[in-house]
Order: structure tokens, then sequence, then C-alpha cells
């Protein structure tokens, strides 16, 4: 080969290096480009939109459009945008192409790029082709837009190349480097459309939930009212046997514990949207807590239970909502009762402490898992015994003690080992 053969090789050889190096900077360029775009706090359709008309330029075609893959359906393609070398166009938008009926149904089916020089020569769309569909040069480039976890959300278009021309494998690989870009910023939309919609639909499904719960408690006080009045009444009747009468406080203190259970959920709802006032009163604590332990000896007996008041001092007054703090030290009491073994003992106290009254409830049952100290004022909550989750009420007595104790300004928890018993204490300011 003579030496002008040689160098025109040369020559050649770096022109083409040449002309590929500007293409992939001006590909560089239209990625950054298109970068600060999907970046900015414009609206993800003008994000799109914008996108769409910097791939056209680049790769000089007449025609582009972005398909997405319909969610709810999964067997359909959407053209969300679709724009001309002149400007949008409207009139693609909303169209839809079944999965497995046209050229980008084939991208998201083959889960790779497809470049058609000329459509009516391809054997893969020779139905398409001869649908009437006019594609002008009839070239086309279309490449997947990948998803989060391989999963194919939609597909990036353009045709008919400017000047008669044809797509190359350098617009192949210009056009994924757009998609790319594009994909995460439509995955990022999806799904904070998606859990927007879910946080709705959780909102919407707790409202219903609230008010169903609303209704059912309003529905089961009067009866439990009127239950409760005729069973007063009984209280009064002369000569009744000693058995009668433990019949009878045993309904009645089942009745106040119903009661206490449907007005925890009256009231837990209420403190959770601000709406609980409390009824403060001056009121000797030793003497509430003495006559609630007397009332529900009864119902500790039937587990074979003892039940005791220990009051360090019997003339402490506070100010407090009297019946709310009743109801706080039943739920407890009513709580060392559920978890004590026969033959074991409740201990009540109260008594000064600083500013503050400290009242405590022990008992001597299973004992708590220190894992789950904090868990057993949650609504609902629930132990794990032997691997097995456990539900021995409605969960919510705790839940109502913790409330109506911060409501107070106070402060409520437990000191407990397993197989050692438990003890709850709250504070409150006197």
């Amino acid at each position: 080969m003579e030496k002008s053969e040689i160098l025109e090789s040369r020559i050649r050889e770096l022109e083409e290096s040449t002309r590929e190096i500007s293409r992939r900077l001006k590909a560089a360029e239209a990625a950054s480009e298109t970068t600060k775009i999907l970046s900015s706090e414009i609206s993800l359709d003008t994000k799109i939109q914008q996108s769409i008309f910097i791939i056209l330029e680049h790769v000089d075609a007449d025609k582009g459009s972005l398909m997405l893959v319909d969610t709810k359906k999964g067997d359909e393609l959407v053209v969300v945008e679709a724009a001309t070398k002149d400007g949008l166009n409207p009139n693609l938008v909303g169209k839809r192409q079944k999965i497995g009926d046209g050229i980008a149904s084939w991208v998201v089916q083959n889960r790779r790029p497809v470049l058609v020089e000329d459509i009516t020569k391809d054997p893969r769309f020779k139905k398409r082709a001869e649908s009437g569909k006019s594609y002008g040069s009839n070239s086309l480039l279309s490449v997947p837009l990948m998803g989060d976890q391989g999963r194919i959300i939609g597909v990036l278009n353009v045709s008919d190349k400017r000047g008669a021309g044809v797509f190359t494998e350098g617009d192949i690989g210009s056009l994924i480097l757009f998609a790319d870009k594009i994909a995460p910023v439509i995955v990022y939309s999806q799904l904070h459309e998606e859990l927007k919609r879910k946080n709705n639909e959780l909102i919407e499904l707790q409202k219903i939930k609230e008010d169903l719960t609303s209704m059912i408690v309003h529905d089961l006080k009067g009866p439990l009212g009127e239950i409760m009045s005729n069973l007063d009444l009984l209280t009064y009747i002369q000569n009744l046997s000693t058995e009668d009468k433990e019949v009878l406080d045993t309904a009645i203190q089942g009745c106040e514990n119903l009661l206490g259970m449907v007005m925890n959920l009256l009231d837990i709802s209420k403190m959770e949207e601000g709406r609980m006032k409390l009824n403060s009163e001056k009121f000797n604590i030793g003497e509430l807590i003495q006559t609630k332990v007397d009332k529900m000896k009864v119902l500790a007996a039937q587990k074979e239970v003892k039940l005791k008041a220990s009051l360090t001092d019997n003339d402490i007054t506070i100010t407090a909502d009297k019946e709310i703090i009743e109801r706080i030290i039943a739920n407890l009491i009513n709580n060392a009762i559920s978890y004590s073994f026969p033959g074991k003992e409740i201990e009540v106290k109260a008594g000064k402490e600083g500013e503050f009254l400290k009242v405590s409830v022990k008992d001597e049952g299973k004992g708590i898992p220190k894992d789950f100290h904090d868990k057993i004022f949650e609504k609902f909550s629930q132990r794990i015994e032997d691997g097995i989750r456990r539900r021995s009420s409605t969960g919510l007595g705790l839940t109502f003690c913790k409330m109506a104790v911060e409501a107070h300004g106070g402060k409520i928890w437990v000191e407990s080992e397993e197989g050692k018993g438990s003890i709850f204490f709250f504070t409150i300011p006197i």
C-alpha cells in the first residue's frame, strides 16, 4: 500500500473517531440538559414534554412519544406525552395499545430496544405495516423504560428520521441514555402517587372504623345503663341470701367492667382528637381507692385472688377528674386480676412523693418481658407467650390509663420480671 493510501486511511479513521466523539459529546450535553429539567421543580408532564423536545432535536427525529404500562390493567400501554418537531401532539395522548399488538409492545415483551429501518420490510411488524399507519420515512426506534427491580414501566419512541434517513446504533445508545434518566423520575412519581392514594384510603378506612366504633359504643351505653340501674334497684331488696347477694354483686361488677371498656373506647377516641375535657375537682384519693378495692374484691374472689389497699396516708386530697382517676385504678386492678394466679395477692398502694401522688398496683402473676414494657400501653397490644400471641382483653385498658394519666400531666410505667409479677405505677400532680 502506498503512503498516500495509508495516509488517507488514517485520515478516515480520525474523521470517524472525531465524529463519534462529537456524537457522544452532544449526547452527554443533551443528557445533562435533560437531567437539569428532570431535577427542576416543574410538573412531571412538563418535564417529560421538554425532555422529548431535546430527544427529537438530538436524534434528528420528527416525532416522539412516551408510553407507560397501565398499572391497573397491566396489559396495555398508554401514551402519556407525544410531540413533533413543531410542538406537542395532544391528539395522541391517551391512545392505548394492547401489549402484543405493536412495536412498543414488542419492546415490552422482549425487554430490549428495537430499531426498524423500514417497517414495511420488517417481518416482525408486517401486520402493523399493513394496518395503514403512516410513519413518514418508516424508520422507527423504541427503547424500554426500566423501573425498579427490573420492571419495565414504559417505552420511549422516536420516528421519522429527518432527511429520509434511518436511525443508527448511535441513536439507540442516545435514546437508552435518555430513557435511563427519565425512568427513575417516573418511578418516583408513581410511587409517590401510590403512597398518597394508600394514605388517603387508610385515612378513609380509619374514619369509617372510628365512626362505626363510635356508633356501636353509643348503642351499647344505653342498654348497659338500663341493666345497671335495674341491678342497682335489686340491691335494695331486703332479706337477700348471702348467695343471692354475691351473684348480684358479681353481675353489677361485670356490667361496670363492660361499661368501663365502652368508655375506654369513647375516651381514647376523644383524647386522640384532643376533644377530652377533664372535670377537675378536689377529693380524697384514699377513700376513692378503698371504695374501689372493696367493690372489686368480688371479681378478685372469683379467681381466688386476694385484693387489698395499703395507704400510707388516709388524708391525701388531690385535684383531678375523679371519674377518670377511678377508672385508671379500676383498669390497673382489672389487669392485675387477669394475670394473677389463684391464691396470690394484689396490693394497691398510694402516697405522696413531693408534689405528686404516686399510686402502684402490684400483682404476683407471670410478669412481663422487658422488651414488652412499653408496648403494653399501645392500642390492641398483645403479649407473646410460648411463641403464641395472646390477647386477654380489648388491649385498650392500659392505653386509656396512659393517655388519661398524661392528660393530667403525669406519667405511667411498669416494673416487672418474668416469673416475679408486675408493679404498675402512675404519678400525677396533687
